[in-house]
């Protein structure tokens, strides 16, 4: 059963962070894109927002989900080792898993320096995706054992 909980945990934890990833990579884009004078209509906005959620999810979904896996195993041997890291350790692992994902695909994926990532083209872009793995971390560390809030 603990299992079940620890998937069920997991598949959450990939969802809201890939929603928030995908929320946060919209609002950099269409604000950077403001910037030079773009104007969307709150439909617009919303429809770029469904367009990019669907759009990235076969590869950056995907590869998030490999690095959120990635960085929750590390956080579980890491908390038995620190324990007073434990209960900040899978949101830790949340927001570094997204940093190393931002940075692997922008150093070795696009050849670096080319700014792959539309919404984590500036050190805000970078920090939103990482806020988005943190808050993944969260939803995990509450969900595993059936804690709720």
């Amino acid at each position: 059963m603990q299992i079940i909980k620890v998937a069920a945990a997991y598949i959450a934890a990939v969802i809201i962070a890939y929603s928030l990833a995908a929320a946060f990579y919209t609002q950099q884009v269409l604000a950077k894109q403001a910037e030079i004078g773009a104007i969307y209509t709150p439909s617009q906005q919303a429809q770029t927002y469904f367009e990019n959620f669907i759009g990235l999810a076969p590869a950056y979904g995907l590869m998030m989900a490999i690095a959120l896996l990635i960085g929750f195993v590390v956080a579980a041997g890491v908390k038995r080792i620190a324990a007073p890291l434990a209960s900040v350790a899978y949101p830790l692992a949340g927001a570094a898993a997204m940093w190393t994902l931002v940075w692997t695909i922008e150093t070795f994926v696009a050849g670096g320096g080319v700014g792959a990532i539309g919404g984590a083209r500036d050190a805000l872009g970078v920090g939103l995706q990482m806020l988005a793995g943190l808050a993944g971390g969260v939803v995990f560390e509450l969900l595993r054992h059936g804690r709720q809030g």
